[in-house]
């Protein structure tokens, strides 16, 4: 057990400085800079250099005393890395509903304007993809459903591809099963073997991260006001932050997919005595009886 233990706790300690103290550290550098370099001298390679070793003359020598000054500012620099990580970890909620098309009530006219934008896309591809099926055009079907797809992989109800791909699941699942994804899926992951959580787990997990970098995008982006290339850096880690989000949120929505695909039929059977395939009717009753009439 004390094995066990010293094991978590170095993992713990691991993921603590992966995840919060190093992003903090580069945080709080870029922070400096911006504060002793400012607007007029953002590039005074110089005047950075005579702050530095004003710094670490403050440090002192080996005394005692100047030990102990050494150990409390590396102890407050640790401790202003950390906040900041945990501030940029808290920016990921935002972040995250921002992607997924979850705007609040000022910005609901722009996200109305931006769904039925993506909706008039989508549903003229659908239109090309149905004549080319009617008129026997069959070598085209497969580029259309891809140029369809793109915008969504179901009618567009979010303004944010990212918000429509993970909706999406839910949205097929209902049409070809009948079953509440919402209400079923808490059941479902109970019943499914580590060997399926895992890669749900992880994929959830590369989503977080991503919406945490655009925590620390936003935080970079803020100092601009201060410094200008710090924007600049926001800049660059909001796109980064954007498109590890796109790659995770495709991932995770196939994943949960196929999931379903997968498992659905050993929910079914405990919660229904009707026998395979699934249908719809039948995935209508169990969902019902997951909401439990409510």
């Amino acid at each position: 057990m004390t094995g066990f233990l010293a094991e978590l706790g170095k993992k713990v300690a691991e993921r603590w400085v992966a995840l919060l103290v190093l992003p903090g550290l580069v945080f709080t550098a870029v922070a400096t800079t911006a504060v002793v370099l400012g607007h007029r001298s953002w590039a005074d390679t110089g005047l950075l250099w005579r702050k530095s070793i004003e710094f670490t003359r403050l440090l002192g020598g080996p005394q005692q005393a100047d030990l102990a000054r050494t150990a409390v500012l590396l102890a407050a620099l640790l401790a202003v890395s950390a906040a900041a990580g945990f501030v940029a970890r808290a920016l990921g909620t935002p972040v995250e509903h921002l992607l997924a098309g979850r705007w609040p009530v000022f910005a609901r006219p722009l996200a109305r304007a931006l769904t039925e934008r993506r909706k008039r896309a989508w549903n003229k591809l659908r239109q090309k993809y149905r004549d080319a099926e009617d008129e026997g055009e069959h070598g085209r079907l497969g580029e259309l459903a891809e140029a369809r797809n793109a915008v969504a992989l179901t009618e567009p109800r979010r303004p944010t591809w990212i918000g429509d791909r993970l909706h999406a699941p839910a949205t097929r699942v209902r049409k070809q099963y009948g079953v509440d994804l919402t209400a079923a899926w808490p059941r479902l992951w109970l019943l499914l073997p580590d060997s399926a959580r895992e890669p749900l787990t992880e994929s959830r997990q590369r989503f977080d991260e991503a919406t945490a970098l655009g925590g620390w995008a936003a935080l970079h982006a803020a100092l601009g006001v201060v410094w200008w290339p710090s924007a600049v850096i926001g800049l660059c880690a909001g796109l980064v932050a954007w498109r590890r989000a796109r790659v995770a949120a495709e991932v995770y929505a196939e994943l949960i997919e196929a999931t379903v695909d997968v498992y659905l039929d050993d929910l079914l059977e405990r919660f229904d005595d009707e026998t395979r395939p699934i249908r719809p009717g039948r995935g209508k009753t169990v969902s019902e009886r997951f909401r439990k009439a409510t």
